[in-house]
C-alpha cells in the first residue's frame, strides 16, 4: 500500500505547475510599443507618442528626445478585457511633443522592465516636414513664448485726433488654461470708443510654425487728446494652467508697453478748425422749401465721414434778423468699428420766421486736417432758399409783424403825459411809523438774493471741483456710515456690511477713485504713500470685515471693530499726505 504521506507532496506540486500553467495563458503575454499620431509632421506642430503596455502595468516617464520637446503629459487610459476565459489589459500613457528642429528626429527604442523580464520597443523614424515660414514670424513667435498678453495699434506715430485701433489679444500655447482675471489699462490721454463685440472666445493661429490659441479681448478706438510720447501698458492676466488631470499651477503674463508718438497739427492752425478727419463733409437740409410766417420750420445741418464727429461742435451761423432760432439737438448716427469710426453728426434747428420774404439759409465753411494728405482742407456749402408767405390767420396785433425795413423812427417825444393830477392820493400820515416795517420788508429781497447767491456760488465750486468737494466730505460721509453701522451693531449679519461700505467708501473719497479702481494691491500701494503709518492697519481691519461676513466668530465684537474703525478713521484724517 503506497503512503498518502508520499503522495501528497507529489500532488501538491502538480496541482501548482497545473494552476501556474494555466493562469499564465489566462493572462496572455506581455508587450510594450510605442506609436505616433502622426508621421510625417511639420515643423512646429505637436506630435504624441503614445507608450502602450499589455497584461502589465508600470509607471512610464517621459523620455527625452533630441529634436522634440515636451509640451505636456502624461495623460493616461486602462482597459481590461476577458475573452473565451483569458484575460487581458492595456494602459496606455501619452505624451505631447513639439517638433522644434526642420530634420528627420529618431525615436529611439525604449526599455522598460516587466514581470517576466526587460521589454524593448522598437525605434520610430519621424519624418519632419520642412515649412515655408516667414523669419519674422518665428522671431516673433520666440517672443511671445508660451503665453503672453499682446498690445496691437494700427499705428504707432499719428496726429493729435488720428483715430488709432488699439486690440488686446491673449495669446497662448496650452489647451488647457483658465483665464481668471485679466485688466485692461484705462489709457489715460486718449479719447476711447469700445468696439462692440461678442465675449473672448480662443481662435486657432500658426506663428512662426508654431500653433498659438488667440483670444481678442478687447478692441478700442482711440484719439489722442494731447502731443507727445504716450505709452499704453499694464495688460495682464492670471490663469491656472492644468499639468496633468490633478495637477496645475498658476500663471501670469504681461503685456510689453507701446509707445504712441503724437504729433501736433501743423502752423498756422486755421480759427476755424473743426478736427482731424479721414473723410468729411456738410451739407443742410430743411422741411420745406415754403411756408407761413410764424409756422416752425426745421433746419438740419449734417457733418459727415470718418474721424472722431463726435468732437464737432455748434456751426456759428449768420441767420437772418427775421428768424425765431431755437437750440439744435444734436443726433449721432455713428458707427464705431474696427476700421475706425464714421457717420454722422446732426445738429436740428427749429426755426420760426417772423416775417414773409424769400430767406438763404446760412452758407457753412469749415476747415478741418485730413491725416492722409497732412494738410488742411476747407468744406463750404451754401444753404437752400425757402419762401415764407404772410399768414392771414394771425391778426396784425398779434405774435406777426413787418419786415424791420417797416419800422419808422420818429424821434419825437411821447405825448399825452398829464401833468395837472387832481385825483386822490395817500395822505402822507398814513406812512408814519411805518418805516421799520418798510426797511424789513424791503431788506428781505437783498437778503434772499445774496442767500441764493451763495448757494449759487457754491454749486459751481462743486462742479468745478467735484473731485475736491468729494474728498473734503469723506469724514462726514464716513461718521455717518458709522452711526448707521452702529445702529445695526445687534445684527451682525448686517453691521459687517455696512461698515465694510463705510470703511471703503471713505477711502475711495479721500483717494478720488471710483469703484473699478478698488483693488487691494492698488490700494495698499495708495494708502502707504498717502498715510503710511496706518496703511498696514487700514489693510487688516478691511481684511478682518471681509472675513466677517463669512465667519463672523473669527473676528473681535461689532463694539470693538467699530472703535477700531472710528480710531483709525481720526487717525488717517491727521497724518493724511495729499
Amino acid at each position: 500500500m503506497v503512503s498518502l504521506r508520499h503522495i501528497a507532496p507529489r500532488s501538491l506540486l502538480l496541482l501548482t505547475l497545473f494552476i501556474a500553467v494555466v493562469s499564465f495563458q489566462a493572462l496572455g503575454q506581455e508587450s510594450f510599443t510605442a506609436s505616433v499620431n502622426r508621421n510625417p509632421v511639420r515643423y512646429g506642430q505637436n506630435v504624441q507618442l503614445k507608450f502602450t503596455l499589455k497584461n502589465f502595468r508600470k509607471n512610464v516617464e517621459a523620455p527625452k528626445i533630441s529634436g522634440l520637446k515636451l509640451r505636456s503629459g502624461p495623460s493616461t487610459s486602462q482597459s481590461n478585457s476577458w475573452v473565451n476565459g483569458k484575460s487581458s489589459s492595456e494602459t496606455s500613457y501619452t505624451f505631447t511633443y513639439e517638433v522644434v528642429v526642420q530634420k528627420d528626429i529618431t525615436i529611439p527604442a525604449l526599455r522598460i522592465t516587466g514581470p517576466s523580464g526587460i521589454l524593448t520597443s522598437k525605434p520610430i523614424q519621424l519624418r519632419v516636414i520642412s515649412s515655408n515660414v516667414n523669419p519674422e514670424e518665428i522671431k516673433r513667435s520666440n517672443a511671445l513664448g508660451d503665453l503672453a498678453c499682446v498690445i496691437e495699434v494700427s499705428d504707432d506715430d499719428v496726429f493729435i485726433g488720428e483715430p488709432i485701433v488699439a486690440t488686446f489679444k491673449i495669446y497662448n500655447r496650452a489647451s488647457n488654461l483658465d483665464v481668471r482675471e485679466y485688466v485692461v489699462p484705462e489709457m489715460p490721454g486718449f479719447w476711447k470708443e469700445v468696439v462692440g463685440q461678442a465675449d473672448p472666445s480662443w481662435e486657432p493661429q500658426v506663428i512662426g510654425g508654431r500653433r498659438y490659441n488667440v483670444a481678442n479681448v478687447r478692441t478700442v478706438v482711440l484719439f489722442p487728446q494731447q502731443t507727445g510720447t504716450i505709452s499704453l501698458t499694464g495688460f495682464e492676466l492670471t490663469g491656472y494652467m492644468r499639468t496633468s488631470f490633478f495637477d496645475g499651477k498658476n500663471v501670469s503674463a504681461k503685456s510689453d508697453p507701446v509707445s504712441i508718438r503724437v504729433r501736433p497739427l501743423p502752423e498756422p492752425l486755421p480759427t476755424d478748425n473743426l478736427g482731424t478727419f479721414k473723410r468729411l463733409k456738410v451739407q443742410s437740409k430743411i422741411s420745406t422749401k415754403e411756408s407761413m410766417a410764424n409756422e416752425a420750420v426745421t433746419v438740419e445741418i449734417i457733418y459727415s465721414g470718418e474721424g472722431n464727429l463726435k468732437f464737432i461742435q455748434e456751426p456759428n451761423l449768420n441767420w437772418p434778423s427775421e428768424f425765431e432760432v431755437f437750440d439744435p439737438e444734436v443726433k449721432d448716427r455713428i458707427k464705431i468699428s474696427e476700421q475706425g469710426e464714421s457717420g454722422s453728426r446732426v445738429f436740428r434747428y427749429v426755426v420760426i420766421p417772423r416775417s414773409p420774404g424769400t430767406y438763404q439759409i446760412p452758407t457753412i465753411e469749415g476747415s478741418w486736417f485730413n491725416y492722409l494728405k497732412r494738410d488742411y482742407q476747407t468744406i463750404r456749402h451754401v444753404g437752400p432758399t425757402i419762401t415764407i408767405e404772410r399768414n392771414e390767420s394771425v391778426p396784425e396785433s398779434g405774435m406777426s409783424y413787418n419786415s424791420k425795413t417797416d419800422v419808422q423812427v420818429l424821434n419825437q417825444d411821447i405825448r399825452y403825459i398829464q401833468t395837472n393830477w387832481n385825483g386822490k392820493c395817500l395822505q402822507k400820515a398814513h406812512w408814519n411809523g411805518r418805516n421799520a416795517w418798510a426797511i424789513g420788508l424791503l431788506s428781505l429781497g437783498p437778503f434772499f438774493f445774496g442767500l441764493a447767491w451763495f448757494f449759487k456760488r457754491r454749486r459751481e465750486l462743486i462742479q468745478r471741483d467735484s473731485l475736491g468737494y468729494r474728498k473734503k466730505q469723506a469724514r462726514s460721509k464716513v461718521r455717518s456710515e458709522l452711526r448707521t453701522a452702529k445702529n445695526l451693531i445687534q445684527d451682525t449679519a448686517a453691521f459687517y456690511p455696512a461698515l465694510g461700505k463705510g470703511m471703503e467708501g471713505y477711502l475711495l473719497a479721500k483717494l478720488g477713485w471710483n469703484a473699478s479702481q478698488n483693488q487691494r494691491d492698488s490700494l495698499q500701494a495708495a494708502l502707504e504713500k498717502h498715510a503710511s503709518s496706518c496703511a498696514a492697519e487700514w489693510m487688516d481691519v478691511l481684511e478682518r470685515i471681509d472675513m466677517a461676513r463669512f465667519a463672523p466668530g473669527s473676528v473681535p465684537p461689532p463694539t470693538e471693530m467699530l472703535e477700531i474703525a472710528s480710531r483709525l478713521v481720526d487717525q488717517t484724517e491727521k497724518t493724511w499726505n495729499a
